[in-house]
């Protein structure tokens, strides 16, 4: 007898997945290089309204680029606490 496979838990650890890929994807373009990160795809990039014109260079760039360290400051941190925390 096959054990019951339930469809839920699955859908949720997918799109938990995806989630903090394209966040660490996101995260690292930004502190990388701001412009890198405005000329990802649009499938890709949670851009929003962030345009290379105010975000590509000086100050905006380094907003964008500490927002970028905080994403993956976050995403790290969260790893952290599930899987290397004692409970």
């Amino acid at each position: 007898m096959m054990p019951y496979l339930k469809v839920g838990p699955i859908i949720a650890l997918v799109s938990v997945a995806a989630t903090v890929i394209l966040g660490f994807i996101n995260g690292f373009a930004m502190l990388l290089s701001p412009r890198l990160f405005l000329k990802l795809p649009g499938w890709l990039r949670a851009q929003g309204a962030l345009s290379e014109r105010h975000y590509g260079s000086g100050f905006g760039a380094i907003q964008l680029r500490i927002v970028g360290a905080a994403i993956i400051g976050f995403i790290l941190w969260v790893a952290y606490l599930a899987f290397f925390q004692q409970r």
